[in-house]
């Protein structure tokens, strides 16, 4: 298949890593870059690829839409930027068209790892025709794959990294404790672990804030989402505000 990247940043390498070496012909189009390792950069949108995943930061996934549809492009429109929810529902409405929603579980320092061994792979469908392409697209890594709709896992992705900050911030407070103590944080960490209901993660950042590219921002989306329904979110908030002080 002919697949075309849009973004080609960290999530959009590692989309393009995958799908050459799935065997595709892979397309890369960003105006910020001229080459890439796994990618035929091109310097205008590909009207006729079979397959188009949008990569972009979050802030240029509606333009990116909008720009495919004003050339007139044709093919499986992807959105694998981490949108708010409701965002992939907003933009079908607004356009008229079909546009799936496929979620990114990367590590930033291991993406291209990741991307070929994922533990699942979360689909949210338009239809039960696209859902059946990008399904052949992942078929060859042999994981899960499950399928739902857009809004569904775009609230996915939200959650995971969501949730995955507030084990950080959970351990940056009985870290808090520990020293008060005087004891060794590792060492509650280390025998709490051998409970399998606890997960190890987070447990090595003691005293260290959450940072890098996406659990700021996407504990900030899922803020937004709660704003935007008018619901409270006491508890998110707390996680932020707590991460400021670590």
């Amino acid at each position: 298949m002919k697949i075309q990247i849009i973004g080609v940043g960290a999530v959009g390498s590692a989309q393009a890593s995958l799908a050459s070496k799935l065997g595709h012909d892979v397309i890369g189009f960003d105006p910020g870059k001229t080459t890439h390792p796994y990618a035929r950069m091109v310097s205008d949108l590909e009207k006729n690829a079979d397959i188009t995943f949008i990569c972009t930061p979050e802030t240029f996934v509606g333009s990116a839409v909008d720009n495919f549809v004003r050339q007139g492009a044709k093919g499986l429109l992807v959105i694998k930027s981490t949108v708010p929810s409701g965002t992939t529902a907003e933009l079908r409405n607004r356009y008229q068209m079909h546009i799936c929603h496929n979620p990114e579980f990367l590590r930033e320092n291991t993406a291209y790892e990741d991307i070929l061994h994922p533990h699942i792979v979360a689909i949210g469908q338009c239809c039960d025709v696209h859902c059946s392409i990008l399904k052949e697209f992942y078929k060859p890594l042999g994981c899960p794959i499950v399928s739902s709709q857009p809004t569904v896992t775009e609230t996915v992705k939200l959650t995971l990294n969501a949730y995955l900050s507030t084990l950080i911030s959970f351990w940056n407070e009985i870290d808090k404790l520990a020293k008060a103590l005087n004891i060794s944080t590792e060492e509650v960490a280390n025998i709490v672990k051998f409970n399998p209901r606890v997960s190890a993660y987070g447990t090595e950042f003691f005293g260290s804030p959450f940072g890098g590219k996406c659990l700021p921002k996407d504990l900030d989306q899922i803020l937004s989402v709660y704003k935007n329904l008018g619901a409270e979110a006491f508890f998110f908030d707390a996680v932020k505000e707590f991460n400021k002080r670590v």
